[in-house]
């Protein structure tokens, strides 16, 4: 353990919060603009590869140049200090085109593979100038944006990037990051781990997401070299897995569920990776014994922090070969050298060992603030502002700290995060909507799902595959419902049975049980005493119809390939998960790579299944 790694003596200050910091280290650079002057002119010998895309390497040289094409285009239409929307993609031009934009002054808005009205709200909540069409060469498909409708104003020099997360209206809530508290997140994630150019870092975390800005730009800092993977293998575990082992990564950052995913699909491990990262969402006991198995060789890290801060702030490491947890919570660590970091207990708990309450970390290591004025920071008596996390923690007696859950209704569904409301708040958008209530429910391996449940007004016709399409136009693909009931509204008017207002201004049309956490409808246990014929019909009905649900459409062949047929790897966890609840069984996404189709998957099922009621 290096000093570094050290506990510090938790010191009381005077509103009975603990503040937690650990020793800060020697700083990389200049953590207010070094950071971003190494990125606008990649000082690095221009000749060695820099990124390898599929069969494409490219070099220092040429990034830089098609860096500068960008910024070209950036300075001819007078975008300096303003902000222009970026696709976010797996490839080089996502890499050329933030290079451009930084080394040119500009601010860009990380847009993820949204539909055309979640993009419109997130133009328009940053007031965008341009907007970079999606698919192109870097310099090319610049759009200006009508100045009368999202303004195109100014914005700081202080300004590095504006990413997007949940709004409870159904609206993306845009985070502005400054340049300094983003340039010391990274130089403190690079200090804590080290690379050098023989590190081949992959470029597989979902692009626009935290994770991917510090792959983006490890080259430039560490002078290692990226490795992009194409579509498919970024699609399918199973190629991912595969494509790790072939190019000899050594670093690899991924969600909890993906790195089990590749785990459960891959028939060796992954000798060349060093350093694995679980990002993204809370890392399960059985998550981490996974990743284990899949990269004997190299050090885990339970990675924690937010968009908001705008990096990682807290780090857990499990060495190779140490005994990995047993049971859940896994730690997320101690906080970085940059940050500092607080635990605000409920009100009337005492500090002491075993502390717990809300995580909340120093202004210094957090973003700017959100687009259209909403708080990000709160005052406190000695005029230090924090931000506060909403994530309920513990303090351990050894000096790391361990999540224990959320303080509200926001979920992290397989590495994206989302607010329960927003997903209520856009199904509101649906004519014919009178309620909804959005539940999130998680199985023991960490696989989450979102069920919406939606009450009609009185007379309208509207069905789930309505509301889903008005969803998949107005929330990130990642969180959509895995499935969606629609109830008929009751027809009595009678004034003691009149429903309550929800959260997003639409009537409850007496959805009070399931607000309360209760999913509504029909409930697991699906599998019953029925004869043999009747439990196969069912079982058969709950692969179809979450198949359909999940993937919002029908005609899945029974006998193609999951990822022929049109999952992901992050649908099909929710189609994993949803068939659990369905069924009232835990099971393992680890199945869909042993049976690989529909049918295969139900055939298995149906025998285990019988095993269970033998």
């Amino acid at each position: 353990m290096s000093r570094r790694d050290q506990p510090t003596g938790p010191a009381r200050d005077t509103i009975g919060t603990v503040t937690y910091t650990t020793p800060k280290g020697t700083a990389v650079g200049d953590p207010g603009l070094g950071l971003f002057d190494v990125l606008g002119r990649a000082p690095r010998d221009p000749g060695r590869v820099a990124l390898v895309h599929e069969d494409r390497r490219l070099t220092f040289g040429d990034l830089a140049a098609l860096g500068a094409d960008v910024g070209e285009v950036v300075r001819r239409h007078r975008l300096e200090r303003r902000v222009v929307g970026v696709p976010a993609e797996r490839g080089p031009a996502f890499v050329a085109r933030l290079l451009g934009l930084w080394g040119a002054g500009a601010v860009p808005a990380i847009l993820g593979d949204w539909g055309r009205e979640r993009v419109r709200g997130a133009l328009a909540a940053t007031g965008a100038a341009a907007v970079f069409a999606p698919s192109s060469a870097p310099a090319a498909g610049l759009e200006p944006l009508d100045a009368s409708g999202n303004g195109g104003g100014h914005v700081g020099d202080d300004v590095s990037h504006v990413l997007f997360t949940s709004g409870t209206t159904g609206r993306p809530k845009g985070i502005v990051v400054g340049r300094a508290a983003f340039a010391a997140a990274c130089a403190a994630f690079f200090e804590e781990l080290p690379m050098d150019e023989s590190d081949r870092v992959a470029f597989l975390s979902r692009p626009g997401h935290d994770p991917s800005l510090r792959e983006l730009i490890a080259p430039w800092v560490t002078g290692a070299t990226l490795f992009v993977p194409g579509p498919r293998a970024a699609a399918d575990p199973r190629l991912a897995a595969d494509w790790l082992a072939a190019h000899s990564i050594t670093v690899l950052q991924g969600a909890p569920v993906l790195l089990q995913l590749m785990a459960g699909a891959s028939p060796r491990p992954v000798q060349s990776l060093r350093l694995v990262c679980s990002v993204g969402a809370r890392l399960t006991a059985a998550a981490l014994r996974a990743t284990a198995r899949f990269a004997p060789r190299a050090t885990v890290v339970n990675c924690y922090g937010a968009s908001e801060t705008p990096q990682v702030v807290c780090m857990y490491r499990v060495p190779p070969g140490q005994r990995v947890a047993g049971e859940d919570p896994v730690p997320i660590g101690r906080a970085l050298g940059h940050a500092t970091i607080r635990i605000v207990p409920e009100p009337g708990v005492s500090g002491g060992a075993n502390l717990e309450g809300r995580l909340q970390v120093e202004s210094s290591a957090c973003a700017l603030g959100y687009t259209g004025g909403a708080a990000l920071l709160t005052t406190d008596q000695d005029g230090r502002r924090w931000y506060d996390t909403g994530d309920v923690v513990r303090l351990l007696p050894d000096g790391d700290l361990c999540f224990l859950r959320r303080a509200d209704r926001q979920v992290q569904v397989n590495g994206t995060r989302v607010e329960l409301d927003e997903i209520e708040g856009a199904a509101a958008l649906v004519p014919g909507v009178a309620g909804s209530v959005a539940t999130f429910v998680e199985d023991g391996a960490g696989v989450g799902t979102v069920r919406l449940t939606v009450v009609r007004t009185p007379g309208a016709a509207v069905d789930g595959e309505e509301i889903r399409a008005v969803l998949r136009d107005r929330l990130d693909p990642a969180v959509l419902p895995s499935s969606i009931e629609v109830r008929d509204s009751p027809q009595d008017s009678a004034p003691d049975s009149a429903p309550d207002s929800g959260r997003n201004g639409a009537r409850d049309g007496g959805l009070g049980e399931a607000r309360d956490g209760g999913l509504g409808g029909d409930q697991a246990d699906a599998w019953g005493d029925e004869p043999a014929e009747d439990q196969a019909g069912k079982l058969w009905a709950v692969l179809d119809e979450s198949a359909r649900s999940v993937l919002g459409r029908t005609g899945i062949d029974p006998d193609g390939g999951f990822f022929e047929t049109g999952f992901t790897s992050m649908s099909l966890m929710r189609f994993v998960s949803e068939v659990s609840i369905r069924l009232g069984r835990e099971i393992s996404p680890v199945l869909v790579f042993r049976y690989p189709t529909l049918r295969a998957f139900a055939d298995h099922l149906r025998e285990t299944l019988d095993d269970d009621l033998a």
